[in-house]
């Protein structure tokens, strides 16, 4: 079973898991006419696909699959319990999330989600496993919370037909900062209870907490959607096999980003593994201006204010990393 033995090699998977996590996204928006929840059935599909496979093969490579499923079998209740939960609130966070992106668009919905999410996933990380200096985490948070704002800024001046003002938006991502922001913790118990669970069990817990709530909020929302008409969920299997497809293959990616974080929190501690995945939204916005060209039409206030928030989040990233290296 591979595990991270180094720093380094630990900083190195974190910074992976940003870079998944800020990318599986354009799957969607290549697939704009594929309805948001079919999108994201595909996407739950792909991640716990993707989450066996790894944990089959890396989790257990002195007997191939046995080993692996035999942990499963095997996990602490309690431990395993907690990373199920964690993968439950983690996805309706997400979900929430996205549909609040719609509403109020992302100069609204991404700040107030940030807030609690990255204060809360940090600051309670850190209290449950305490690795890293406290001081230079704090610091990092504040960077990255200014990034996160700066960012919004910046996306605010390209304009859309979002509603900014929109009460039921604005809870949503409040609701969405809440879940994800109190998802770590239970991670963070989950690889250091009595039973700890190894990273590969609980990234694969994890999903299967994410994958159910999938199955429960797809049919909800399908029914009554906080965007969009009513839809049904029998006209999933007619959508093309290329949409279908991107789905997957955005789950696949997020999967691989989940598990190197969550290798990397064995080494580093979730807090830190966390902090430096929260960078996310600045890779986000990188695909954004050199793929979707979302900024060729900014002015330049835009582009001085996303510039900006990209060297705010390095910084706060790299505060992070160095939060490790001075504890």
């Amino acid at each position: 079973m591979y595990t991270p033995e180094t720093f380094t090699v630990a900083l190195i998977l974190v910074i992976a898991s940003m870079f998944c996590w800020g990318s599986w996204p354009n799957f969607l928006k290549a697939a704009p006419k594929w309805r948001l929840e079919y999108f994201y059935l595909d996407y739950a599909i792909g991640f716990l696909i993707a989450g066996v496979i790894i944990g089959t093969t890396l989790g257990s490579r002195s007997s191939p699959g046995a080993a692996f499923f035999t942990r499963m079998v095997n996990a602490g209740h309690i431990e395993a319990g907690c990373a199920v939960l964690g993968g439950l609130l983690w996805c309706l966070g997400n979900i929430l999330m996205l549909n609040a992106i719609v509403i109020v668009g992302m100069a609204v919905a991404y700040p107030i989600s940030m807030v609690p999410a990255v204060v809360l996933g940090v600051g309670i990380s850190y209290y449950t496993q305490p690795i890293g200096n406290p001081i230079w985490l704090a610091g990092s948070v504040i960077l990255l919370l200014i990034a996160g704002f700066t960012n919004a800024r910046a996306c605010g001046r390209l304009g859309g037909t979002a509603q900014p003002k929109n009460p039921k938006g604005v809870k949503l991502a409040l609701m969405c900062g809440i879940m994800v922001g109190i998802f770590p913790p239970f991670v963070s118990r989950a690889i250091t209870g009595a039973n700890a669970l190894d990273s590969y069990t609980v990234s694969v817990y994890f999903m299967l907490g994410a994958f159910l709530a999938t199955l429960i909020a797809v049919p909800i929302l399908l029914a009554r959607p906080l965007v969009g008409n009513v839809g049904r969920l029998k006209d999933f299997v007619r959508g093309r096999p290329a949409w279908h497809l991107l789905g997957i293959l955005a789950g696949i990616v997020w999967s691989i980003g989940t598990m190197s974080n969550f290798l990397a929190a064995k080494t580093v501690g979730m807090a830190i593994s966390w902090g430096v995945g929260s960078g996310a939204p600045m890779v986000g916005a990188l695909w954004g201006i050199l793929l979707w060209k979302e900024f060729a039409h900014g002015d330049s206030r835009a582009k001085m204010l996303i510039t900006a928030s990209l060297l705010l989040y390095v910084a706060g990233v790299a505060g992070v990393a160095l939060a490790y290296m001075n504890a």
